[in-house]
């Protein structure tokens, strides 16, 4: 890492990192198929060199932990998913430990957003991306 960057050097090390949040049209569960319009589905993805994870909510109190490479991003978009890069303290073992109950309250929480009105992916893709 280069020193001459002060400022990205000091964010890192308060433990800011860049992140993508994926937003997806296709989910299986019903629940989702009725409340949300457009996106169906959200999670978090912790990017490093040449490897991504997925912090994939499957159901209550379950978080399934997904590594990929960084052109597996490009094979996703094409099957509907959206990626927003968004810059926060990323917990997600706090997040987990909160036992949320759907990927929404998960992604919320493991980045630190505090609306109580972001309940479907597509008002937090409406708050991050008017942030």
């Amino acid at each position: 890492m280069d020193r001459g960057n002060k400022s990205e050097y000091d964010n890192i090390r308060k433990g800011f990192i860049m992140i993508y949040i994926g937003f997806s049209t296709k989910t299986h569960k019903l629940c989702a198929k009725i409340l949300c319009k457009k996106y169906r589905h959200v999670a978090p993805i912790l990017i490093t060199k040449n490897k991504c994870i997925i912090y994939q909510f499957v159901r209550f109190n379950k978080v399934v932990l997904i590594p990929i490479k960084k052109r597996d991003l490009t094979v996703l978009q094409q099957y509907g998913w959206k990626f927003v890069k968004y810059t926060c303290k990323f917990t997600p073992k706090r997040a987990i430990k909160s036992k949320p109950i759907n990927c929404v309250q998960f992604t919320k929480r493991a980045c630190g957003i505090k609306n109580i009105k972001i309940q479907t992916p597509d008002s937090l893709l409406k708050y991050i991306t008017t942030k």
